[in-house]
């Protein structure tokens, strides 16, 4: 495990974890909901001088109620980066990861050596069109009024396995527990992660605000501004994968250098 560190970006306290000093930086950014312990996975693979970063109201990082939208969780990134880069960096972002990446590395390109974006929602009427559903805003309230009532992790683990899902090659509805990659351990694992989170990370999607919460995030505009090489990692949008074919292509037209690998079989947590 990597030691824990603490930095203070304005009013709030990020927590992350570093490692050897075996390689230029590469910095880890999780997912909505997650904390730096998502991508353990990946971290014995990379032999770099690794930092993992908790993003606000998530693990062990500070909570600031109310201030949970992308450019929120960039301007913290971006007063760590002034602070513990003294060179560019490679970035590596699952999900809002990938977003709180691209909009932190348009306001320091010289921090930036490259970027990774895994998964992230990259057509916003797409991403306003799935969260915008009734289905999903009763899922985001359900689970926030759950949190706020401090369950257990084997009860949000639970909760998580029997959302509703469409798993591939059954015709009606089933489980997410069913799709491929959900099984027990992750979505225990997936459990943990929520259990430390702040509630009130998900209170624009619970709360049907979605349009709020993106109104000052402008992916194409940024995506145009960001000169260094970008590798767009795509799940399969079969198995819940939140990028398309149409998706991946735009984004590549957009990027100075851009490349794109798509996993075949793969879920939205790159499983």
């Amino acid at each position: 495990m990597l030691p824990e560190k603490t930095a203070q970006a304005g009013a709030v306290t990020i927590n992350f974890a570093e490692g050897p000093q075996s390689g230029p930086p590469f910095v880890l950014l999780h997912g909505g909901g997650d904390r730096w312990q998502y991508l353990l996975p990946i971290i014995p693979t990379l032999r770099w001088h690794l930092f993992a970063l908790d993003l606000r109201g998530h693990g062990k990082s500070g909570r600031v109620p109310g201030a949970y939208r992308p450019e929120h969780y960039a301007d913290d990134i971006v007063a760590w980066m002034e602070q513990h880069l003294t060179e560019p960096a490679i970035f590596f972002g699952h999900s809002l990861g990938g977003w709180v990446a691209l909009l932190a590395a348009v306001q320091k390109l010289d921090k930036i050596r490259a970027l990774i974006l895994a998964d992230p929602p990259l057509n916003i009427e797409r991403f306003l069109a799935i969260e915008g559903s009734e289905a999903r805003i009763g899922m985001w309230r359900a689970m926030r009024d759950l949190a706020l009532s401090g369950p257990s992790v084997p009860e949000l683990a639970d909760f998580l396995a029997n959302l509703p899902a469409q798993v591939p090659g059954q015709d009606k509805p089933g489980r997410l527990g069913d799709l491929p990659g959900m099984d027990a351990v992750y979505l225990r694992a997936w459990a943990k992660n929520l259990s430390q989170a702040d509630p009130d990370v998900i209170l624009y999607h619970a709360g049907g605000r979605m349009d709020e919460y993106v109104e000052k995030v402008d992916l194409d505009g940024v995506l145009g501004r960001i000169p260094c090489p970008v590798l767009l990692v795509q799940a399969d949008p079969s198995h819940g994968g939140l990028v398309t074919d149409g998706n991946a292509q735009h984004v590549l037209s957009l990027l100075a250098d851009g490349m794109h690998v798509k996993l075949e079989g793969a879920s939205h947590a790159l499983g």
